[in-house]
Parts: C-alpha cells; sequence; structure tokens
C-alpha cells in the first residue's frame, strides 16, 4: 500500500518546532511519503527553515515542501494537498497539523488500520486521538460513529467518493443557521457520517495531544484533554475491542 503525511503548516514555528520534534522520532516514517503543505505568512522562511532541519535530520529522503502561491486557508489547504496525493496515486493519506504532537509509534497504529480496514467501506476514517483514561490499553482500537479532525487517515476511495466531494470549502454547510458549527470537519463529524451511517477506528490511548492554544478557530478553551497521551509506545499488537485480528 502506498501511504503518505500531509503536513499542513501555517505561521506558527513555536508550536511546529516540538511538533516536528515529536515527528522526527516516529518509527516507519521512512515507509511513508511525506508532504509539507506551507501557507505563506511573514514568518515562512522560519517555517520553511524547521520543516529543511527537520528533513536533515531525519536524513528522510521522500519530502516534498510545498509552498502554497497564496493562502488557501483552514478549509482549502487541506483538501487541495489531500486531493492531490490521492490523485498522485497514494492509497492511504494522514492529515497531520502543526500544533498536534505525535506518539511514536502513530504511523504503526495508522498502517495498521490502514490494511485492516481497507475493504470495509463504512469505515471512513482512521483517526489517532482519544480522550480515553490514562490507564488505556494502548493495544486496543475501537469503532465510533464520531469524526475527530486531529490526526486522521482515510483510503483513496473514501476520498474521491465520499469525503471530497462532500468537503466543506468555503463555511456553506452548518447546523441550524449560517455560521453555527460550519466547516468541514463539523460536516462530516455532524451531517455527512450520521446521514450515510459511517464510523471510524480510533485508539483508546491517544496518539495526539493538541498544543494549540491559539490558531484560526481554536482557544484555550477548545483543547480537549489527552490524559493516556504518551509521546513513547512500544510497538504494540493492535486488536479492536471485542475481536482479534
Amino acid at each position: 500500500m502506498n501511504r503518505a503525511l500531509l503536513l499542513t503548516v501555517f505561521d506558527r514555528p513555536h508550536y511546529l518546532d516540538p511538533v516536528l520534534d515529536a515527528w522526527a522520532a516516529v518509527r516507519g516514517l521512512a515507509d511513508w511519503h511525506v508532504r509539507v503543505a506551507v501557507e505563506p505568512s511573514d514568518v515562512a522562511g522560519e517555517v520553511v527553515g524547521l520543516v529543511d532541519a527537520f528533513v536533515r535530520r531525519t536524513g528522510h529522503r521522500d519530502v516534498e515542501v510545498v509552498l502554497n502561491p497564496t493562502r488557501l486557508g483552514v478549509l482549502e489547504n487541506p483538501y487541495v494537498h489531500l486531493d492531490a496525493l490521492f490523485a498522485a496515486g497514494h492509497d492511504f493519506v494522514v492529515r497531520a497539523e502543526d500544533d498536534l504532537l505525535v506518539s511514536d509509534d502513530v504511523l504503526e497504529l495508522f498502517a495498521h488500520v490502514a490494511t485492516t480496514y481497507a475493504a470495509e467501506p463504512t469505515v471512513a476514517t482512521a483517526h489517532a486521538f482519544s480522550a480515553g483514561p490514562a490507564d488505556a490499553d494502548h493495544a486496543e482500537l475501537a469503532r465510533t460513529d464520531a469524526f475527530c479532525p486531529w490526526v486522521w487517515g482515510t483510503w483513496r476511495d473514501r476520498w474521491t467518493g465520499l469525503l471530497g466531494p462532500t468537503w466543506d470549502r468555503d463555511y456553506s454547510t452548518f447546523n441550524g443557521s449560517p455560521g453555527f458549527e460550519t466547516g468541514w470537519d463539523w460536516n462530516l463529524n455532524t451531517r455527512v457520517f450520521p446521514s450515510r451511517g459511517l464510523g471510524a477506528v480510533a485508539p483508546l490511548a491517544s496518539r495526539v495531544r493538541n498544543i494549540g492554544e491559539v490558531g484560526e478557530h481554536g482557544t484555550p478553551d477548545d483543547l480537549v484533554p489527552a490524559p493516556s497521551f504518551a509521546a513513547h509506545v512500544p510497538t504494540q499488537v493492535f486488536r479492536e475491542r471485542g475481536r482479534v485480528h
């Protein structure tokens, strides 16, 4: 399976620096194509410098850094680059952000889910975040009917047949009234998933911790704790709750 990692980046090098440190420690990174989609900003030079240092440090030879010629924004930036990666032939793509720390086994998790659930079309996405307790089992996975945007992945057929065509690219979808629960993540979570009977697979122990207290739509109040998150997680033999793979 041809897999890719998309990291979308804007103007927060103080978050990006530790996030790149976390990704540099991730096992199996060399097996994934990496695209870093950088939005133009006053600090774009510093941001690209951090990415270049990350590439040198990891020695990863399959990294492309794309500086958007104009700012695409939080709706279009992920859409444009996810669509490009699938069009380029990748079978499974993980989308990450510049303020999301990850565990060092996060790609082992996604590799397992990408293979195990590839033939289950009602599993629309794979997630890395969980709000589970500190003692959650790192090997256990569970199905959920909710979509979470904090480091997630999907398959090409789900993208081309469902997620891409329903992506909210202009805040035109909403619940109740314009501007309320709008955007692509709200659209997937509260409208697309329930109307199509879709779900996701996520770990009980989070592989993500959100450090983005300030962002386009983020405030400290929006951060959901991840008490089970650990930077280092030994290699696991993953299993779905109540089921052995």
